[in-house]
Formats: C-alpha cells, sequence, structure tokens
C-alpha cells in the first residue's frame, strides 16, 4: 500500500503541476491577452490562432482532411454522398505530419525516418491488432511471434520494440507498457519512428517507437456499426458513436466497443476479447481543448506459445494446427488479463506562437498466467554439435518433448505523464521552433511464478494428452517472487531551426534522466509478493542512473519536394535488471547514424523514403535458454550487437483511382561481442550463446511489401479493389544460428463495395490473406532456442459488413 499511495500521490503531485501550469499561462492570458466576446451564443475566443491547432494526441493529417475521392475538401464541396459519413476513416495512406516528434512540421522537413499506419490502411486490410496492422505496411517491421501471447512486441531495425519486462508500446505519446494484443477498434492511426527516440520519450529500445494515435470525438454526428466474421470461426463486432453533447458543441463523446472471439488455426487455442473506450472533450474557447479517457479491456485467451522444435536445421514436419501442450491444464485454466486505464490531455494556446501542453495517463492490468514451455525433444543432434545439457533421455521415443508448466498472478501498475511548452521566435534570419519539457514514468510488473518442471511428455508427431487438470500436479508453496519497477524523470528541450528561406532545417536537442530500477527474483510466498514494494529488505536490487540523451539533425531541401537529410543520436535503454544471484546489470545504450532521402510526388499525394541507418547496441541482456523456465531472462549474458541496413518506403494515392503502399529494407543484424565458441561445439547449441559474428534471431534479412488499391469512378463508384505481397527473407530462431526459418511470401487481396441505402452508407467487403496457403514459420528474441518456433497462420478470410449513418 505504502508503494500504491507514493505513486498515486506522484500522479496527484503531476496533476497538481499541470493546474498550476494552466492557471498560471491563463493569468498571463488574462492580463496579456484580454478575452473578446465575438457576439451572443458564439463561442468565447481570445486572440490565437485564426483555426484550432489540434490538441496533442491528436490524429496526425497534411492539412485538410483527404476523403477517400483523394482531393482535400472534394467531399465537402461536392456533398458526394460516397464520402461523407465516414467519422474520420477516409484518411487515406498518406499523413505528412506526425505528432509522436512533437514538431508541427511536415515529415519531408524532419530529419528522422517516420511512417504512420492510417486509419484507412487499418480498415482496408481488417487489421485488428497493433502488430498486425505494422506488418507489412513499415518497412524493417518483422513480426513476432508472442505478439498476442504474452505483451505487444515487434522488431523493428533488427531490434524488438520491448523486452520480457517491460514492452514498449505507447498511446498519444505516453508510455502504456506491456500490453497484450492492443486492439484497432479505437486507434486514427499508428506512428512508427525509426531508430532511438530517447531524447524525447527516456528509456526506449534503439529500433524505434510505436505510438497508437487514438479517435477523437467529431463535431458532427457519426455512428458506425460494423460485424465480421472469418476463418477458423473468428467473429468481430464494433461500434463507433460520436458527436456533440450541448448545443454550442462545448462537449463532445466519442465512444467505441468491440468484442472479438478469435479461434486459432492451432488445436485448442482460443482468444476472446472485450474492449470499450470513451472519451469526452471540452472546447469552450478557441484556444483551449481537454480531452478525458478511458479504457477497460478483458481477454481470456489460451496460451499458445512458440513451441515448435527443430528437427535438425528445421521445424519439425508436424502439422501446423498441432497444439504442443496440455490443454487438461491450459485450456481449463485460461490466462486472463483485465486492463483499466484512464488519461487525459489538454492544450493551452498562450498566442499564436506558444502553448503549452499537459498529457497523463494511469494504466492497472491484473493477469494470470499460465503457459507451458518445451525444456527438451528426443532427437538426433545436429551433426558436429555437442549434446545440449539436460537432454531428453536416450531411451524415450523420438520427438518426445519434455514441457514445464509456469503458472501465476501478474499485476502491472504504471503512471506516466509530461509537461511540454512549445513556441516559435525569430532570431535575424533564423527561425526556431521550440520544445521544452519535462516527464515521469513509474512502472512496476511484480509476478509470482509457480513452476511443475515435468507438467507433462508428450510426443509431438503423435500427442497424447492427459486426461487430468491443474489439480495433478503438486504446485510448490513457494513460487518465483518476479519484481520490475522502473521510474525515471526526466528533462528535455529541442530547437529546430529553420533559414535560407525555409530550405535548410537543423535540429538540436539534449535530454537529461535521473532513473531508477528495483529487480528481484528469488523464491517467495504470495504474501512477500504483495508486499514487496514496501520491503526494503527484500532480495532485491536497486540501481540508479543518470544520462544524457543528445540529437542532432539536419535537412537541406533543395526543391521544395525534395530533401535530403542526417542524424546521431545517443540513448539509454532499459535496466537489465539482475542475475541470479541478484547483481546488478548495467543499462543498455546505444548510437545511431542514419542518413535519407524524402521525395514527394504527383502534387505531393505520395511520399518516397530511402534511408541508410547504423545502430549499435550495448549491453544486452540475453535470456539463458537453459536455465529454469521460471527464471528465464534472470541468467544473462551481456552483449553488443549491430544493425546497418537500407530501408525504402512508399504511400500515398497516385491519382483518382490508384493508392499505393510499398516497402522494402535489407537488414544485417549481427552479434559484435559475445562467446567464444567451444572447441567441441561449433555451433554452440550447447549454451545458445550468441556468438559474435551470429545474426540475431527473428530478424530477417530481406522484407518487402506492395499494397495496391483501386477506387471505380463513374457508375462503378463505390467499388473498390486491393492486392499485394509481403516477402520475408531467412531467419534464425536460435542465437547459435541452428534453427532456421526459411523465407516465405504472403500474397492478399480485398474488395469491398459502398452503398447508401436510405439515410446510411453500407460498406461490404472481403479480404483473403495468405492466398496461396504457405506454410512459414518465424522466431522470437524474448525466449529463443531450438524449441521456440511459431507457425503462420494459413489461407484466411474475413467478411465484414458496416453500417454507417
Amino acid at each position: 500500500m505504502q508503494s500504491f499511495r507514493s505513486t498515486l500521490w506522484r500522479g496527484v503531485s503531476l496533476c497538481a503541476f499541470s493546474v498550476a501550469a494552466l492557471s498560471a499561462t491563463s493569468v498571463v492570458a488574462q492580463q496579456n491577452l484580454p478575452v473578446i466576446d465575438v457576439g451572443a451564443g458564439a463561442r468565447r475566443a481570445a486572440p490565437g490562432p485564426a483555426t484550432r491547432a489540434p490538441v496533442a494526441g491528436a490524429p496526425a493529417s497534411s492539412g485538410p482532411r483527404t476523403p477517400a475521392n483523394g482531393q482535400p475538401g472534394a467531399a465537402a464541396a461536392s456533398g458526394d454522398a460516397l464520402t461523407a459519413q465516414t467519422g474520420d476513416r477516409a484518411t487515406g495512406y498518406l499523413a505528412q505530419r506526425t505528432t509522436s516528434l512533437k514538431l508541427n512540421k511536415p515529415v519531408l522537413q524532419i530529419p528522422v525516418s517516420v511512417q504512420t499506419v492510417t486509419r484507412q490502411t487499418i480498415d482496408d486490410q481488417q487489421t485488428t491488432d497493433v502488430s498486425q496492422a505494422i506488418i507489412g505496411n513499415v518497412s524493417s517491421a518483422s513480426p513476432l511471434p508472442m505478439n498476442c501471447t504474452l505483451f505487444q512486441n515487434l522488431m523493428i531495425r533488427g531490434f524488438p520494440t520491448g523486452t520480457l519486462s517491460m514492452s514498449n508500446l505507447y498511446r498519444n505519446g505516453l508510455l502504456v507498457p506491456n500490453q497484450r494484443c492492443p486492439s484497432t477498434a479505437n486507434l486514427q492511426s499508428i506512428e512508427v519512428v525509426k531508430g532511438p527516440v530517447a531524447m524525447l520519450y527516456g528509456r526506449i529500445e534503439p529500433g524505434g517507437l510505436v505510438d497508437m494515435i487514438v479517435k477523437r470525438p467529431l463535431e458532427t454526428p457519426y455512428y458506425s456499426f460494423q460485424q465480421q466474421g472469418g476463418s477458423f470461426g473468428v467473429a468481430r463486432t464494433t461500434f463507433d458513436a460520436t458527436g456533440p453533447l450541448t448545443a454550442d458543441k462545448n462537449w463532445l463523446y466519442r465512444v467505441n466497443a468491440e468484442y472479438f472471439h478469435n479461434p486459432s488455426f492451432i488445436d485448442f487455442v482460443n482468444d476472446e476479447r472485450w474492449f470499450g473506450s470513451a472519451t469526452l472533450t471540452y472546447h469552450p474557447i478557441q484556444n483551449f481543448k481537454l480531452n478525458i479517457d478511458a479504457e477497460y479491456k478483458d481477454n481470456v485467451y489460451t496460451d499458445a506459445n512458440p513451441n515448435i522444435p527443430a528437427i535438425g536445421y528445421n521445424a519439425a514436419p508436424i502439422p501446423i494446427s498441432r497444439y504442443i501442450g496440455d490443454p487438461s491444464i491450459t485450456v481449463n485454466n485460461p490466462d486472463h488479463d483485465m486492463r483499466r486505464f484512464v488519461a487525459y490531455d489538454w492544450k493551452y494556446d498562450i498566442n499564436e506562437n506558444w502553448n503549452v501542453v499537459n498529457r497523463f495517463a494511469y494504466s492497472n492490468t491484473r493477469s494470470i498466467q499460465s503457459s507451458m514451455f518445451n525444456i527438451c525433444v528426443n532427437a538426433p543432434p545436429i551433426p558436429g554439435a555437442a549434446v545440449p545439457p539436460g537432454a531428453c533421455p536416450a531411451n524415450s521415443p523420438f520427438g518426445t518433448s519434455t514441457l514445464s508448466l509456469n503458472w501465476g498472478p501478474l499485476s502491472i501498475r504504471t503512471i506516466s505523464g509530461n509537461l511540454d511548452l512549445n513556441g516559435k521566435i525569430q532570431t535575424g534570419p533564423l527561425q526556431h521552433v521550440l520544445l521544452f519539457g519535462t516527464d515521469h514514468v513509474s512502472s512496476a510488473n511484480v509476478g509470482d511464478i509457480y513452476q511443475a518442471n515435468v507438467a507433462q511428455n508428450i510426443n509431438v508427431f503423435a500427442p497424447i494428452y492427459s486426461p487430468f487438470g491443474l489439480s495433478r500436479f503438486l504446485i510448490p508453496a513457494n513460487g518465483a517472487a518476479v519484481i520490475r519497477k522502473q521510474e525515471w524523470q526526466g528533462f528535455y528541450a529541442q530547437d529546430m531551426i529553420s533559414a535560407f528561406d525555409d530550405r535548410v532545417h537543423l535540429l538540436l536537442g539534449g535530454r537529461y534522466d535521473s532513473a531508477s530500477a528495483l529487480s528481484s527474483v528469488g523464491q517467495s510466498t504470495s504474501a512477500i509478493i504483495n508486499n514487496a514494494m514496501d520491503r526494503a529488505n527484500f532480495l532485491g536490487v536497486s540501481v540508479t542512473d543518470h544520462f544524457f540523451s543528445p540529437r542532432a539533425g539536419l535537412v537541406i531541401q533543395p526543391m521544395p519536394w525534395l530533401s535530403v537529410y542526417g542524424n546521431y543520436t545517443q540513448s539509454y535503454g532499459v535496466n537489465n535488471g539482475v542475475t541470479r544471484a541478484n547483481t546488478p546489470l548495467g543499462s543498455q545504450q546505444s548510437t545511431q547514424w542514419e542518413g535519407g532521402v524524402k521525395a514527394e510526388f504527383f502534387d505531393g499525394r505520395v511520399l518516397a523514403t530511402v534511408a541508410y541507418f547504423d545502430i549499435k547496441k550495448y549491453n544486452l541482456a540475453q535470456n539463458s535458454p537453459t536455465a529454469p523456465n521460471a527464471l528465464r531472462g534472470y541468467v544473462v549474458d551481456l552483449l553488443n550487437a549491430r544493425s546497418q541496413g537500407v530501408e525504402f518506403d512508399l504511400n500515398g494515392r497516385i491519382d483518382e483511382n490508384w493508392s499505393v503502399i510499398a516497402n522494402y529494407s535489407h537488414l544485417g543484424t549481427y552479434v559484435t561481442k559475445g562467446s567464444i565458441l567451444p572447441a567441441n561445439d561449433p555451433f554452440d547449441i550447447r549454451t545458445q550463446a550468441p556468438v559474435v559474428g551470429k545474426r540475431l534471431p527473428a530478424v530477417p534479412e530481406n522484407m518487402g511489401s506492395v499494397w495496391l488499391k483501386y477506387d471505380a469512378a463513374g457508375v462503378f463508384r463505390g467499388f473498390s479493389a486491393a492486392g499485394g505481397f509481403s516477402y520475408f527473407g531467412n531467419s534464425w530462431v536460435d542465437p547459435a544460428n541452428t534453427y532456421l526459418n526459411p523465407a516465405y511470401t504472403l500474397v492478399r487481396s480485398m474488395v469491398s463495395y459502398r452503398f447508401p441505402v436510405g439515410p446510411t452508407h453500407v460498406t461490404a467487403q472481403v479480404n483473403v490473406d495468405n492466398i496461396l496457403n504457405q506454410n512459414y514459420y518465424y522466431g522470437t528474441s524474448l525466449f529463443p532456442g531450438r524449441y521456440a518456433g511459431t507457425a503462420g497462420v494459413p489461407r484466411n478470410v474475413m467478411g465484414s459488413l458496416r453500417v454507417e449513418f
């Protein structure tokens, strides 16, 4: 309770600080900028920008909204029935501005590679979770099998967006970690900022940042109901409603709800999600806007951990639908996540050049985990490789896997908030866009893991599942207490200097952080777990870091449609925690050099980005596959790695009829500091420790995608069709590079027709993914090893019917 009180008090203090800041700016405004009454019934307005600037965290846009026909403002001008009543869904595939970098500048003038997955992309491809929406639409982004099994994680530029203890996912610019499979139901867009963004966000992985931008209330009433159904018994119902609450439109609302029944192609695996979100917007005057958010998610699912073992160099030749686990345990005792979330953000325009933005978020997740992992699989070793320790008994049948059961409660609480002062000034020929800010994050991850070392032996070729349940096992009285607490306070400043007729832009910034972490792993009872954060003498280690994260970037625009850019960044990543002996490990660090070219085509409707990057990451904490499963991630080897690559992204609308999303990346991601190969084991299969020169797991060397859409005109207006493919090259499942995931190509398509029915509009749509029904596999960076492959989804069809009014 003491820890919770202190965390809550920090949140209250931050709120008080925000109110004080707002009060101060209000006083300044009242003294220097008197309120002007523009008439009875009209909204009170203080002198400021002529048009309302979107509040921080509002959907990114490219100026005037671009409806489905690709011409900004055309729908409003023509009153076209087929582009009306879309609730800001008709965004096109291109966003020319981004909110995540806190620069009110076009993407063309920002010296960072950033890609946005728009609402229309999400709808056209019928993607139901964040990772699914990103993969194939953003270069250098590759899937991890545990996207919707544990926490949301992706690989961007060769590195995961999070760790086992904290997956760094952002919502409107605030950290909301450890989310399982976040829904796209209430998202307006998803921004992916490439490379280290520590200068703005503190401790973060160097590959990139994923920022979910939520839908905001609209002044025009809009209601949408959608029913989806597909292969394997998938059924999804979503509802979206928005509009004014008062006649003067000072109060607006938006409600999104989702029910998702998502059976898997894997036997016994199921997923059921209830999700709801609500937003209230208060906009009494032109210069002030407040958003208040609440979300709730209840998720019950059967775990499908990456459990396909290697036989030789490839995945075991078993059906991809095979469940390698004990359904009498996992199905009868499913995982259960309950997440509660509240947040607010407000923006106050002091005058036309200065504004204050404040954000705050509180997230509380409680879950019960029931997971099974392979310990060993009886199979002939790779020729020349040593037999791993703990190998299955030689007299057990070929293909027999020994499983381990992990079970226990998990609690995650996070408070995050920031306060930004944004301004514009002129010093001689130089124009400055300034940012001064501070942020705070406090996140506690407390788990009580109980382990049954031998839960069930199963033959992966001919499984005979146990008829018994969890009561069969004598769960030990003491579980493995896993405690991770991260906290930091950051102060940052940034200046974008523009000169030479707005053709040269220099970005300079720096951040100072004071960060602490409490980490502990040890045998403990539930009673101790519940009070762990209050016990100074608990088997934990507290580490405090102070560090500075600089960033510099330069953009040169020789022509208005073309820019050349470069940047250099340094960052500190997550604290690595402790070893099993509770010895603290140093924080991860990284540096990046990046250079590239951005260009607009077809009157600015299409944006292309080509980038080269070189990221060096130090002090990576590597999971040890030979450690007991309950303690994986805490017996670690520190290593260094390097990721170099070239990437290409193309998004936008070519003409009235054709739109395109295309990307390609070539990545070279290698261990630069690691173990030395034993003389008797040329693969180091014995310990699976990373070896210099080996590729990091789950990173294809080459990836590329194309998605091309046609919108009909004339008498066929309302009809759309799209198709494309995604290619993923060879990658490795294990650090020893002995378990290969061969290259694969996924082909997909979409057809839809939108037509009016009385006062409503109806959209019928069908998507087919993996049309060629190709078998494919991929690996994980969280639990790498020869027993951790995952099969991809076979051919699947998703149909939907949407009604809007």
